[in-house]
């Protein structure tokens, strides 16, 4: 009887245990994460027109998983800590969205646009590498072109390093954000220069 009551008991451990790794109560589940932006701007320049991309990001970073280094030589790719969507296209659109509320407009438009839409400014951007240590720092790297017309009219280099405020994923994510918004920064002081 007690043999009974005892393979019982493990039965039940075992299904409790399975319910709460199906449900997302286990410590196993996968975790989604979005980038973050800008609040929009309530001022809005209705002159000036923005086009942005294309983007090019490199395969290593283009995956649902969120990819930190071990090192200098060796990335991790964390199978539970994963893009809540397309990382390409919300670089994008936080990229928009930060040059948005940076210039002060609403027309902004993301490549490719309407034949309708002619940019004041179309800003080309390829990012080079964009990851970090969880715990230390993240560093994105880019090369980004200017382009008023058919004409380049500015050709940069970007190397921005960003702490990690703590040592979770979270807190990486929010350093990512920080770097974009660092980075869309520096394109539109550029663009207000011209």
């Amino acid at each position: 009887m007690i043999r009974i009551l005892s393979l019982l008991i493990l039965i039940q451990a075992i299904s409790a245990c399975a319910g709460s790794s199906l449900s997302g109560g286990g410590s196993d589940h996968t975790r989604f994460y979005s980038l973050s932006s800008l609040a929009p701007s309530t001022a809005s320049n209705k002159n000036l027109r923005i086009g942005v991309g294309p983007l090019e990001i490199p395969r290593l970073i283009n995956r649902p998983q969120i990819v930190t280094r071990k090192n200098e030589t060796e990335i991790i790719m964390a199978e539970f800590h994963q893009w809540g969507g397309s990382h390409r296209e919300e670089l994008i659109q936080v990229l928009s969205d930060n040059l948005s509320a940076q210039l002060n407009t609403e027309n902004i438009e993301q490549y490719p646009w309407k034949f309708a839409f002619k940019p004041s400014y179309q800003v080309r951007i390829n990012i080079e590498r964009f990851d970090g240590e969880l715990g230390k720092s993240v560093t994105l790297k880019a090369r980004w072109r200017l382009m008023k017309g058919k004409q380049e009219i500015l050709v940069k280099r970007a190397v921005i390093n960003t702490r990690i405020q703590g040592n979770s994923y979270n807190d990486y994510v929010k350093a990512q954000s920080s770097a974009l918004k660092t980075f869309s920064k520096q394109i539109s002081d550029a663009i207000k220069r011209f």
